[in-house]
C-alpha cells in the first residue's frame, strides 16, 4: 500500500509539473498538487518516484493508440512499413500505415518523451543534497544504507533521462545521412534538474551534438551508479533499469550517432557501442531464447529469461483494448481479433521463406491463412493460443510488455563491428545469434547463407535483415532503416503504400522526422527567437 500512495502522489505531482496542453514548461505545480517542499519531506520519495516515472511506460494515453512505449514502438514499425496494416475499420494506426506523423502524433511523442523527462529532473533534485556522498560511494565503497538506496535511484533516474532525449533524437532530427550528419543543427531544449530549479521558463534549442553529449553523460554516470550499487540494493523488478539496461540503451544511442566523432576516451561512436553491448553479451546475465522457445512463449512473459527490460501487466495496470496484444493478438479480445489485423509486410515474409533455414518463419502466418501474416507464433496469449472465436479469446489483457531483451545486444555488436569495417567480427555476432534460429534439419542451407556473406554490402545485407526479422514489432525498424540508409519496396498487404518503393534516401525520409509542435513552440519563447533566426538564414 506504501508504494501504491507514493506512487499516486509522484504522478500527482508529474501531472502538476505540466501544463493542461503539449507544453512541458510549467515548472511548479498550481491548485492541489505536492509543493517541493511537500515533495521533500515524502519518506521513500525516490522509490515512489522512480516508479511513477516507470508507469509513463504503460500509461494509457487517451485513446487506443495511445498505451505508453509499445504503441509507440508500433508507430515506428506501421510507418516503416515492415509492419502492415491490411485492413483499417476502426482507424488506429492508419496515419502511421499511409507513412505519415501528424499534428497529434508530433505531440504526442514531444510530450511523452518530456514529461518523463519532467519527472527525472524533480528526482534530480531530489537527491541533489546526496549527489556529492553518492558520487564519492563510487570511490571509497564506504556508504550507508540510505546513500545505497539514493545511488541506485539515482542510477535509474539518469538512465531514464538518458533514455528519453536518445529516442527523442530519434524522431525530431534527421539522420538520413548519419556518417556525413549536421551535428550543429539545432533540435529541441535541454532541461536537467537545474533549469527546473531555476524555474526557467523555456531552454533555447540545442544541437544534436550537445543532446548526444548529455544522453553519454547521463547513461554513463548511471552504469556507474548501477554498477555498484546494484550490487547493494536489490532490483525490485525487471520494470527497474539494471547497469545492462543501461549500457544497452546508450549502445543503441551511439550506433544512431554514428560517424567518427569522438564521445569520450578517443573513442568514437561504434567503438562505443560495440564495447558495451560485448560487456551485456559477455557478462552472460541474460541468456539468449533458444532455437526450441521460439513459437512457445508469446513474448508475453516478463519472467523470460533473456527479457532484460519489460512490465508484469497485472489487474491493476492492465490498458485493456488498448494494449499491443489487443492491437496485433487475434488471440485477444480487441482490435486484431476483430479484423484489425497487423502482421508482417509480404515481401519481408518472403524473404524469410526464400532463406530456407530461418525458424522465425514461424513466427508468422502464410499468406495463404486465415489473418495472413499475422505473428501469431510470435505474439499471442499463451493460454488462448489456439483460440479465435471472439466468445473464447483472452479478456483478461494480462500479456506482458517487452522494452528490451539480451537479443538487441548481438545485432547492435554485429552492426558496429560492420561498421569500423571488423566483417569477421560483424558475422560471428549474426552467426551467434543465427544459430540459435536455425532450423533444425537446415544447417547446410545455413552454412551455405553465412558463407556467402564475404563483402562489405553482404554482411550489411544480412544485418538488415536480422534487425527486421528478430526485432519485428519490437520498435527498432525505422531507425534502422533511416540509420542504414535502407531503400525497399513493400509488399501487397498494406491498405495503402501496396508494392510501392520507400527510399528513406530521399524525399520520403521526410515523413519519418518529426517537426517541434506548434503548441511547444507558442510556450517557449526561445524557441520562437530559435526558429525566426533559423528563417533569417
Amino acid at each position: 500500500m506504501k508504494k501504491i500512495q507514493y506512487l499516486f502522489a509522484t504522478i500527482i505531482l508529474g501531472l502538476g509539473l505540466t501544463s493542461c496542453g503539449d507544453s512541458f514548461l510549467t515548472q511548479y505545480p498550481e491548485g492541489a498538487t505536492l509543493l517541493e517542499d511537500q515533495f521533500q519531506k515524502l519518506p521513500d520519495k525516490l522509490e515512489g518516484s522512480i516508479l511513477g516515472i516507470y508507469s509513463k511506460l504503460y500509461e494509457y494515453g487517451g485513446d487506443h493508440a495511445t498505451f505508453g512505449q509499445r504503441s509507440i514502438d508500433m508507430n515506428s514499425d506501421i510507418q516503416s512499413g515492415d509492419m502492415a496494416l491490411k485492413r483499417c475499420s476502426y482507424g488506429w494506426f492508419e496515419t502511421y500505415e499511409r507513412g505519415q506523423f501528424y499534428a497529434y502524433s508530433r505531440s504526442f511523442l514531444w510530450s511523452y518523451y518530456y514529461e518523463i523527462i519532467n519527472l527525472t529532473n524533480i528526482c534530480d533534485m531530489a537527491v541533489e543534497s546526496d549527489t556529492a556522498a553518492i558520487m564519492d560511494g563510487l570511490k571509497t565503497h564506504d556508504v550507508t544504507d540510505v546513500i545505497a538506496l539514493n545511488g541506485y535511484y539515482y542510477g535509474q533516474i539518469l538512465a531514464m533521462r538518458g533514455w528519453c532525449y536518445a529516442n527523442l533524437l530519434n524522431y525530431y532530427c534527421d539522420v538520413r545521412d548519419k556518417d556525413a550528419a549536421d551535428l550543429s543543427q539545432r533540435v529541441m531544449p535541454i532541461y536537467t534538474g537545474k533549469e527546473v530549479k531555476a524555474g526557467t521558463l523555456g531552454q533555447p534549442l540545442s544541437t544534436v551534438a550537445q543532446v548526444y553529449d548529455r544522453v553519454y553523460k547521463d547513461l554513463s554516470t548511471a552504469i556507474e551508479l548501477l554498477d555498484y550499487y546494484g550490487t547493494l540494493v536489490q532490483r525490485g523488478s525487471k520494470l527497474e533499469v539494471d547497469a545492462d539496461v543501461a549500457r544497452l540503451i546508450l549502445a543503441y544511442a551511439m550506433l544512431n550517432h554514428g560517424g567518427s566523432a569522438v564521445v569520450a576516451d578517443g573513442k568514437n561512436c561504434y567503438q562505443i557501442a560495440l564495447e558495451l553491448a560485448d560487456e551485456v553479451i559477455s557478462g552472460g546475465k541474460y541468456p539468449m531464447m533458444t532455437q526450441a522457445e521460439l513459437t512457445t512463449t508469446g513474448f508475453a512473459d516478463v519472467n523470460a529469461a533473456n527479457w532484460m527490460w519489460g512490465e508484469n501487466v497485472t489487474v491493476e495496470n492492465m490498458t485493456g483494448l488498448a494494449s499491443f496484444f489487443g492491437q496485433v493478438d487475434i488471440h485477444t479480445y480487441s482490435y486484431a481479433a476483430a479484423g484489425d489485423t497487423k502482421g508482417i509486410d509480404s515481401k519481408l515474409y518472403d524473404e524469410i521463406v526464400a532463406m530456407d533455414w530461418d525458424a522465425r518463419v514461424d513466427w508468422f502466418r502464410s499468406g495463404t491463412e486465415k489473418s495472413a501474416y499475422c505473428p501469431d507464433g510470435k505474439f499471442f496469449c499463451p493460454k488462448t493460443r489456439y483460440e479465435t472465436d471472439l466468445d473464447k479469446v483472452d479478456r483478461d489483457w494480462l500479456c506482458d510488455n517487452i522494452f528490451m531483451r539480451v537479443e538487441l545486444a548481438y545485432l547492435i555488436a554485429a552492426e558496429a563491428a560492420w561498421s569500423l569495417g571488423d566483417l569477421g567480427n560483424a558475422k560471428n555476432y549474426l552467426d551467434l545469434l543465427c544459430q540459435e534460429r536455425i532450423i533444425g534439419t537446415k544447417y547446410a542451407e545455413y552454412n551455405t547463407w553465412y558463407s556467402s556473406l564475404t563483402t562489405e554490402d553482404a554482411v550489411k545485407a544480412a544485418i538488415i535483415y536480422n534487425w527486421r526479422v528478430e526485432m519485428w514489432g519490437e520498435g527498432y525498424s525505422m531507425q534502422m532503416l533511416r540509420r542504414l540508409q535502407k531503400k525497399r519496396s513493400l509488399g501487397s498487404n498494406h491498405i495503402s503504400r501496396a508494392e510501392t518503393t520507400l527510399d528513406i534516401t530521399g524525399s520520403d525520409g521526410e515523413a519519418f522526422m518529426c517537426e517541434i509542435p506548434s503548441s511547444e513552440v507558442r510556450y517557449n519563447p526561445n524557441l520562437i527567437s530559435n526558429i525566426k533566426t533559423l528563417i533569417k538564414k
